[in-house]
C-alpha cells in the first residue's frame, strides 16, 4: 500500500514539472519588462527596461518613459492570450524568466524592437538586433533621452540577481 502511494505521488508530482515550463493565459503588464499570467509574475527573458522611477526627457522636456513602457508593453499583451516558456526556476520570491508570445509573436523581441526594451546580452543575444533596429530608427525609448537600467543599476549599487 505505501508503495503504491508512494508511486502515486511521484507520477502526481512529475505531472506538475511538465506543466511548469509553460504558462498561459491572459497577460497584465506590472512593470516595464513583467508579466503576470494567472497569478504568476513572469519577468520577460533577455530583455531589460526603464527603472520606475526613472526621469526620461523628450525633446528637452520630462517624459514618464517608465508609463510609456508599461503601456507598449500591454499592448502587446492587449492582442490575445500570452503563452510563456519559462526559462530556469523561479526565483526566491517566486518569479520566472520566460520567453512569451502572442499570437504566435515574440512579445520580448516585439517590446524591444518598438524600443520600450533593452536587450540583455548578458541573458541572450536573441533581441540584440532587434534593439540595433530600434535604436537606428529612433522608436520608443530611443526618441528620447533615458539612462540604460544596468547602468542606473550599478549606480545605485542594486544588484538584480534573475533566476
Amino acid at each position: 500500500m505505501l508503495r503504491v502511494l508512494l508511486l502515486l505521488l511521484l507520477i502526481s508530482l512529475s505531472v506538475g514539472r511538465s506543466d511548469a515550463g509553460e504558462i498561459a493565459g491572459q497577460a497584465t503588464a506590472i512593470d516595464s519588462s513583467t508579466i503576470k499570467v494567472n497569478d504568476q509574475r513572469i519577468m520577460l527573458f533577455g530583455v531589460d527596461s526603464v527603472m520606475r522611477n526613472e526621469t526620461c526627457a523628450l525633446d528637452g522636456k520630462p517624459w514618464k518613459c517608465w508609463d510609456a513602457s508599461v503601456h507598449a508593453l500591454q499592448a502587446l499583451l492587449d492582442r490575445g492570450q500570452a503563452v510563456c516558456e519559462t526559462v530556469g526556476e523561479p526565483d526566491l520570491y517566486g518569479r520566472v524568466l520566460a520567453r512569451c508570445t502572442v499570437e504566435g509573436e515574440s512579445v520580448n523581441e516585439q517590446l524591444v524592437r518598438s524600443g520600450y526594451a533593452l536587450a540583455r546580452p548578458a541573458e541572450s543575444s536573441e533581441y540584440v538586433a532587434a534593439e540595433a533596429a530600434a535604436r537606428e530608427s529612433k522608436v520608443g525609448l530611443w526618441r528620447g533621452q533615458f539612462t540604460p537600467p544596468g547602468e542606473i543599476r550599478r549606480q545605485h549599487g542594486i544588484m538584480v540577481e534573475r533566476p
